[in-house]
């Protein structure tokens, strides 16, 4: 690929967005003020590092999907899925959760102090598969069987996910599910059928949180929807970190109290509930500013997806929009105490390495297709 015709293909202002965000999520990590990851005791200082090191590394990954031919991407969508699916059976069996003796499993262990979470990467492998997928079937979407192929497609990632438990990040992939067959324009009746089973499996989660033994929810799950519902009675249980968070954000005020200048109230404060920090320091303007960056960037995806021609470029680019738009407003929805407690990570903020590399991937993939889609239209 020429140089300098890369150059005018490449959007840098989905790129400057994005590395703004990460650059300041690496500043508001080491503002987070005195608070260490987990029992083994990792200082700000190399959470910081950590997280500049995955930019890097994310940066690579995105270089690396730049120069890649069009059609490798469609090559890889099935082999990175399936090598995710195993990835997640992993986790189930040799897993490992935040606290040591949980029943959660989340992360696989690589090195010492480094994990990794398969999960953050199913979003993906998920996205990549669905587009090949409809792509594919394309003149079929009609059909029933070529819509159960898909539902089975997406059920698989998204039960595993669940079995760890992780609910919130199989909330993540229904939405990028419900986006996919969107940008596919799978005929209307089968979204309106998911919209349905969706609204009517959201009622089986709250009836079964209610009842006297959840079934379908793991206790702490249950937990944390009572503790939504009714915060009074959880307030130094389960309610205790959204309470917390909302707090802090609500004595930030107008403006904040200035970076590096937080109460120390807000728990999780690098990952779950970054947003808490981001609104005590910055306060209202800080906050709302980040909001319409977020707003911004997934507005631009999102436009490059419909102005795409081919399913497949369209099906990444709406998909991977949805998945970054859809994890920022749990996570605020979470800080602010509006949504039940989910532990979802901000995008490009949060510290974590599997998430902001896999978010990067998915722009990187974005740009790709975008990239490919103004080629096109050059040559008509």
């Amino acid at each position: 690929m020429n140089t300098q015709k890369s150059r005018r293909l490449f959007d840098i202002p989905v790129s400057i967005m994005v590395t703004a965000l990460v650059l300041f999520g690496i500043i508001m990590i080491g503002s987070a003020g005195g608070w260490v990851y987990d029992s083994r005791h990792i200082s700000l200082s190399r959470l910081m590092v950590r997280q500049l090191i995955g930019f890097v590394l994310g940066c690579g990954i995105v270089y690396l999907i730049w120069i890649c031919p069009y059609r490798f991407f469609k090559a890889l969508a099935i082999p990175f899925y399936l090598a995710v699916l195993v990835l997640l059976l992993l986790v189930l069996r040799f897993g490992e959760g935040a606290e040591a003796g949980d029943n959660v499993r989340r992360w696989l262990p690589l090195f010492t102090d480094i994990t990794i979470q398969p999960s953050e990467f199913a979003k993906i492998a998920l996205i990549l598969c669905l587009a090949w997928y409809f792509e594919r079937f394309s003149g079929k979407l009609y059909h029933p069987l070529v819509i159960l192929g898909a539902a089975l497609v997406s059920l698989l990632p998204l039960y595993l996910v669940y079995r760890e438990p992780d609910l919130s990040t199989s909330l993540v992939i229904l939405a990028v599910v419900f986006a996919c067959f969107f940008a596919a324009k799978v005929h209307w009746a089968y979204i309106l059928a998911a919209v349905l089973l969706f609204a009517g499996g959201l009622y089986l989660i709250l009836h079964d949180a209610l009842s006297e033994a959840p079934r379908i929810l793991s206790p702490y799950q249950a937990e944390r929807i009572l503790a939504w519902l009714h915060p009074e009675d959880y307030a130094l249980t389960a309610a205790y970190q959204s309470i917390q968070s909302r707090t802090a954000i609500g004595a930030g005020g107008l403006i904040g109290k200035g970076l590096f200048h937080n109460s120390g109230m807000v728990p999780i404060a690098t990952t779950d509930f970054i947003f808490g920090v981001i609104g005590e320091e910055l306060g209202f303007v800080g906050g709302a500013l980040v909001i319409v960056w977020y707003f911004l960037l997934s507005i631009r995806m999102l436009r490059f997806g419909f102005h795409t021609e081919n399913v497949f470029g369209r099906v990444i680019c709406v998909g991977s929009a949805v998945m970054i738009a859809f994890q920022a407003l749990v996570h605020i929805g979470v800080t602010i105490a509006v949504l039940p407690n989910t532990g979802l990570p901000l995008p490009f903020v949060s510290y974590g390495l599997s998430s902001l590399t896999a978010n990067i991937a998915a722009i990187g993939l974005v740009l790709r297709m975008e990239g490919e889609n103004r080629r096109y239209r050059k040559r008509r």
